[in-house]
């Protein structure tokens, strides 16, 4: 009922307000017919004017009103501060008693949009008054800036008469883009030494497992190939075992942040920890030479694996944007990837709040198919529990490098954890 009078008052707005006017200049004319003498004749004319500039309002044409948008810089880091500023222009000199001028921000900026100087603002909304210039001007800043993409549509402006008979509005279309990378920090160290499993010998960036030779044999896990069967070790155990060939370390390091909503539930803040570390691991790869690339979980392309300063920054382009709105859980995402060969011949690095009996087990059936793993769990505490340390330790003892990143310090984490990685 409430949005049916909100539509119906919407629509005879403009003919009540000038029913309104009208009306108002009827009484005062009637007063002064009836009553006679200087005041009330002095009362009429004086009404007369605001009346014919109400009339005049409703006529007055907000589509020569130009707005423009001036953003300090397109390209910043989350928590840095982004200047806005508003500039209207109009040809007439037709005075104005008022003007509302809002830019029409997302949501989520509308949290972190503060006033910059004028009496009459709050956020990206601001009271003026004009009368006769043509230039008006404001602004507003947004600090700190939060992580993400984000699109500057229009500009809303609101202008009437005196007694609020008369609006007029106009919105002025002023697309802008503005990208909020995320913020990393400096890793001091982080070392892979041991990534090697026994027997095994740095190679090159593209080296994968040398299938010409095996060195062991275990059981059969489904999801294995059918070339990889030892056949002859199989007929004398009378069960089917699986090859386990000569593993060499590869250099080819492939993020793959969980982006599942399940995850992380209402901590949003440990998705944000989540993206800055992984934004940090980037970073560290590249400035030491190395390739690195991004795995995106819900379907997307990703980035793919290479080298660079540009390479730095397609991989923050890309964790700009990413959000934990994923609906499928992260275990079963994690090993449809795997099983379509998406993570074959690379380093996967695993970073993720989820630490359960389903996440390991999957880890544990994919490294044994000689998969590189490291798993970074974003623990939500400082202090680790027990079962949060033994299911740390089970995936060490299964050549799966689990470290904990238990604080807002990834190089203190990094340093205190179970085992390093490096590029």
């Amino acid at each position: 009922m409430k949005k049916r009078w909100m539509a119906l008052r919407s629509k005879y707005k403009a003919p009540l307000g000038f029913a309104g006017i009208l009306l108002l200049l009827a009484l005062a004319f009637s007063y002064a017919m009836f009553q006679g003498g200087f005041v009330s004749w002095f009362l009429f004319y004086s009404v007369l004017p605001f009346v014919l500039y109400s009339i005049m309002m409703g006529f007055y044409p907000t589509g020569r009103l130009s707005a423009t948008r001036e953003i300090s810089k397109e390209m910043l880091m989350a928590g840095e501060e982004l200047i806005v500023t508003i500039k209207i222009r109009r040809k007439s000199n037709f005075p104005l008693f008022y003007m509302v001028i809002e830019d029409l921000i997302p949501d989520s900026l509308k949290k972190v949009a503060h006033a910059a100087g004028k009496a009459h603002q709050q956020q990206s909304r601001v009271l003026l008054f004009p009368l006769f210039k043509k230039e008006m001007t404001f602004t507003y800043r947004i600090e700190p800036a939060p992580r993400g993409v984000f699109e500057f549509d229009a500009i809303a402006l609101k202008t009437g008469d005196l007694f609020g008979f008369v609006h007029r509005k106009a919105v002025v279309m002023q697309p802008d883009k503005v990208f909020v990378y995320p913020r990393y920090q400096e890793i001091e160290r982080w070392e892979a030494g041991k990534m090697q499993q026994s027997g095994s010998k740095k190679a090159g960036r593209r080296s994968l497992s040398d299938f010409t030779s095996s060195v062991s044999v275990r059981e059969y896990v489904p999801g294995d190939r059918m070339a990889w069967l030892h056949w002859k070790a199989s007929a004398r155990s009378n069960k089917l075992l699986t090859k386990v060939f000569e593993h060499q370390r590869n250099d080819d390091y492939c993020l793959v942040l969980d982006q599942s909503a399940k995850s992380y539930g209402s901590q949003s803040w440990l998705f944000e920890r989540g993206v800055s570390f992984t934004a940090s691991l980037s970073h560290y790869s590249i400035s030491k030479g190395g390739a690195i690339g991004l795995e995106n979980l819900k379907g997307g392309d990703g980035v793919a694996i290479a080298s660079g300063t540009e390479q730095q920054w397609r991989v923050l382009h890309e964790l700009a944007k990413v959000e934990h709105d994923m609906k499928e859980p992260f275990d079963e995402a994690l090993r449809r990837h795997f099983l379509s060969g998406a993570l074959e011949g690379k380093t996967a690095v695993i970073i993720s709040p989820r630490l359960d009996e389903n996440v390991v087990k999957m880890l544990e059936m994919t490294a044994v198919r000689n998969a590189n793993l490291l798993f970074f769990y974003l623990a939500p505490d400082r202090k680790l529990t027990a079962g949060e340390l033994t299911f740390l330790n089970r995936m060490n003892h299964a050549s799966i490098y689990a470290t904990a990143i238990n604080g807002p310090d990834f190089s203190e984490s990094l340093k205190a954890g179970v085992t390093y990685a490096t590029v």
